[in-house]
């Protein structure tokens, strides 16, 4: 019987750790760097003097000399220490001095975080430094470091949950109390304080003004781009620059020396203010005047969009009857000679369908024309009414103004005087109560858009207006006129009408009877052509 063969040993390739190794720390030359961190500057309960303080009395104590003094203000104990302004300068390999010792009054000051503080621990072993933690007795060079650091980092980090925990319950009880907790206001309002204490927002007199003299430039059409260049132009200070000025104001300073960010307005910031439903909140805009501002600036935008912004009389109103997109305007230049020999430049002006799919370019001599006059053929002597858009409303705004009325009015009662003012007090509490009441029993209003009649027609509303003036008010009420040649040489064309023209020209209802389109308006085809065309 022959012997079994031979197992062969099953060789194995030993996998090394890429982790640097640990360099033990040596006293020679040891050379401390104090650091010390504040959240806030308010923060008196640990202020940075009282940090660099206790760092330099441990370094005095031990007999380490001290090479830096690091202190990170207004940072936050979340951000990574080699992320911070101050302590990253050190946390590198090429340091402005050598160091060997990173003392800190508190773990903390240093990290919040479990891993923040594994890998700063890390990154120290590798070079043979040591970090101390007065306050706990930690000192890295020994081997329990590494457990008292991760559990002590693991409970600053709760308690640091904790915090903004305890920080959002207070402000939402102090909002829900009427109260200002301390955070950015809209510009318009202005902390004011309470004669018991606290903070309640009033009304910034300054801002309501620039607000108001702006609600009137939106409602009279002037774009974002040319308020925000107005609000530049005079020198307005934002909404960020003035919290810094009511700031200063709180403080006790002079506003007028406090060092602005120097903030520019712009589009979408001024945007987002004029549209804010804070302002009706605080009684600053009427809601059906910031309803008037937002139509105003959402038809500005849809002009912007359609390209109907472009000097031209019809830009935006011819508009193809088959995709129903705007006509693009092409102007052409010929250049020939005349019968001297001179070059001669003859200009052409043509309306086209974008996709150029639908018929062929026609001349702007006979479009522009025929709709003008295809206008006052049907509207001329039909009345102009306005449109006035209404927005839904539940009554919120009238109710949350009457109770801050009702808020500010029991406030006086403890500071009567005598039974009668009390008594008056009470009574108009009572009336406000009633009239909240009567607000919460009414209906919601669903809003929509009213036409309100004028004493002009069509005709005396566009005498003597510009080209540029009457596409602007033919965009705004919503008229397009719908044209189109066709290679045969025929044409189509006609007036289409604004959603609602039932309401807004009912003369023009009874006239003509023909079905609505999908979108709410009527072509109207029974116009005159140019006399060149079959």
């Amino acid at each position: 019987m022959s012997a079994p063969a031979p197992r062969k040993r099953r060789r194995f390739k030993k996998q090394l750790s890429e982790r640097p190794p640990v360099v033990p720390f040596t006293p020679e030359d040891d050379a401390a760097v104090c650091y010390a961190r504040q959240s806030h500057f308010s923060d008196e309960s640990m202020s940075s003097e009282v940090q660099v303080r206790d760092t330099h009395r441990w370094t005095s104590a031990y007999d380490v000399p001290v090479v830096a003094t690091v202190e990170d203000l207004h940072v936050s104990g979340d951000l990574e220490p080699h992320k911070r302004d101050g302590l990253r300068l050190w946390l590198s390999d090429a340091p402005p001095q050598p160091w060997k010792t990173l003392v800190v009054p508190k773990l903390d000051r240093l990290v919040r975080n479990v891993m923040d503080a594994l890998t700063l621990l890390e990154w120290l072993r590798a070079r043979g430094k040591r970090l101390i933690c007065i306050a706990e007795g930690i000192d890295s060079s020994n081997s329990m470091s590494e457990f008292m650091i991760t559990l002590i980092a693991a409970f600053a980090r709760m308690e640091r949950e904790r915090m903004r925990e305890r920080f959002r319950s207070a402000k939402a009880a102090l909002k829900e109390a009427g109260r200002w907790g301390g955070e950015g206001h809209i510009y318009g309002s202005m902390p004011v304080e309470l004669p018991g204490g606290g903070w309640v927002l009033g009304i910034d007199q300054y801002a309501v003004k620039i607000l108001h003299q702006l609600s009137k430039k939106a409602r009279s059409g002037d774009g974002l781009t040319d308020m925000s260049r107005w609000l530049n132009k005079n020198n307005i200070v934002t909404p960020r620059d003035r919290q810094l000025q009511l700031g200063a104001e709180r403080r006790g300073q002079d506003p007028t020396t406090v060092e602005l960010k120097g903030y520019k307005w712009q589009s979408n910031t001024l945007g987002r203010l004029l549209t804010d439903p804070a302002l009706v909140e605080f009684g600053i805009f009427e809601p059906a005047e910031q309803a008037e501002i937002v139509a105003r600036l959402a038809e500005k935008s849809r002009r912007k969009t359609r390209g109907s912004n472009q000097p031209y009389e019809f830009s935006g109103i011819l508009v193809c009857p088959e995709c129903h997109e705007n006509l693009w305007h092409r102007l052409t230049c010929v250049k020939r000679k005349g019968k001297d020999g001179a070059p001669v430049e003859y200009l052409y002006r043509h309306w086209q369908c974008p996709s150029r799919k639908h018929g062929p370019a026609m001349k702007a001599e006979e479009v522009e024309p025929l709709a003008t006059q295809a206008f006052y053929k049907i509207f001329a002597m039909v009345p102009v009414r306005e449109r006035i858009i209404l927005p839904p409303t539940n009554h919120a705004n009238q109710i949350a103004k009457l109770e801050r009325e009702y808020g500010k009015l029991m406030s006086e009662v403890a500071r009567a005087k005598s039974t009668a003012d009390r008594r008056r007090i009470m009574d108009d509490g009572d009336k406000i109560l009633s009239d909240i009441d009567t607000l919460r029993a009414l209906p919601a209003d669903p809003g929509g858009v009213q036409w309100v009649p004028t004493d002009r027609t069509w005709q005396q509303e566009l005498e003597g207006m510009t080209p540029e003036d009457r596409r602007l008010r033919w965009l705004e009420l919503g008229f397009s006129f719908a044209v189109q040649k066709r290679y045969d040489g025929t044409w189509s064309a006609g007036w289409r009408l604004p959603n609602g023209w039932q309401e807004a020209m009912p003369e023009v209802a009874e006239w003509y009877s023909q079905p609505t389109d999908v979108e709410s308006t009527i072509a109207i085809v029974d116009l005159p052509y140019p006399k060149n065309t079959q």
